[in-house]
């Protein structure tokens, strides 16, 4: 059974260990918690038999007109489970704004298309490293 909450009381870095993985470079340590920490929303799934975190959503947000999902990843082992689904119908109806938007690795398109998010034009800067 997993367990979807909103809050994150009693979190710490080392409950995220092992995320972010995919990133193209190593983040600092504690990343991931001060990304959850400084969105407007999250939900967290967590394994109800061991709490572990297995999946996360995050999201930013003018509270009006826009949403942008700013991260949404589950552990490898929880995968194929509907929990990415879960977490995207949660954050999308606790946004509950005009537009919901997101970017992400062409080979995750069809999963969001598929459930109802279409294509946009995008233009993305990043930090020099």
């Amino acid at each position: 059974m997993i367990i979807y909450s909103d809050t994150l009381d009693g979190l710490t870095a080392h409950d995220l260990e092992g995320f972010l993985a995919h990133w193209d470079f190593t983040p600092p340590e504690g990343t991931l918690l001060a990304m959850l920490s400084g969105s407007a929303r999250v939900v967290l799934a967590r394994d109800g038999d061991t709490s572990r975190v297995c999946g996360y959503v995050t999201a930013l947000s003018d509270e009006v007109a826009c949403g942008y999902i700013s991260a949404l990843e589950v552990r490898a082992d929880y995968r194929g489970r509907g929990i990415g689904t879960a977490l995207l119908g949660r954050i999308t109806e606790r946004l509950d704004v005009f537009g919901v938007y997101l970017s992400c690795a062409p080979s995750l398109r069809e999963f969001y298309e598929s459930r109802g998010f279409s294509g946009v034009t995008a233009l993305c800067r990043r930090k020099a490293r």
